[in-house]
Parts: C-alpha cells; structure tokens; sequence
C-alpha cells in the first residue's frame, strides 16, 4: 500500500501548481531567460509526468516505487502534513480495499470532472462495489 499511495500522489497529486515564486536574479530555464523578479509558475502536475524521472511516466503504475514526486512540494516549501496526509491515504485505501474488494470505476475515465486551479479535486467519483460478507 505505501508504494501505491506514492504512485497516486505522483499521478494525480493535491495540488496543480505550487504558489508563485519570483526570480531574485536573471535565470535560464530550458533556453529561456526569466529575468530579476520575474514570476515563475512551478507546474507540479507536469513535473510529476516527467518521463525523464519517471519511466512510462503518463501511466499510472501502482507497482512502481516512486521517488522525488513533488505532490508536497520540495525544499523549505515541503508540506508539514505531508506523513500524516500518507498515513491516512495508506489507513484509508486499506480500509476501503478490505471492506470493498469489487470496487471499479463505473464510468470511462474520460468522464471524470476535475475542479479546482490550484487544489485538484473530482467532482464526483462514481464507482461500483461488492461488499465483502
């Protein structure tokens, strides 16, 4: 389960962008020049489907171990709840897992509605179940 709960973080993580940041001095970015003061957006969701860090990186992938995603940012902007935020994902899923063996999507994926900018979150996630007796 910690591996799967990385690999949703990393595909399909809390938040689009990180908050704004801005150049304290000219910088090259991929062949382009932000200069002193700029504002500089930092695209998490795309970082995160780098396939030169990770391979196959547009599948999600529940085997692999992901690391370096940056669902909870990175450096001094790293989330304070990030273990506890893991720890709940593990609890949760298990328990879900556990109680609902049988549980798919019951709709094609293409249907799903996101909302949000800056927070991801669906708008409704329908899903078909068993119950375990």
């Amino acid at each position: 389960m910690p591996s799967a709960v990385e690999e949703f973080l990393r595909y399909e993580g809390p938040l689009n962008t990180a908050s704004l940041r801005y150049t304290t001095e000219p910088i090259d970015v991929g062949g382009v020049t932000i200069p002193r003061h700029g504002l500089v957006a930092v695209a998490l969701t795309s970082a995160n489907r780098d396939d030169a860090h990770f391979p196959d990186a547009t599948r999600l992938d529940i085997t692999r171990t992901p690391t370096g995603h940056l669902a909870f940012g990175h450096g001094i902007h790293y989330c304070v709840g990030a273990p506890l935020a893991r720890l709940e994902g593990r609890i949760a899923f298990t328990a879900l897992l556990d109680r609902f063996p049988e549980i798919h999507l019951a709709c094609d994926e293409g249907d799903l509605r996101w909302r949000g900018t800056m927070f991801r979150e669906l708008q409704a996630l329908p899903v078909w179940f068993s119950a375990t007796p």
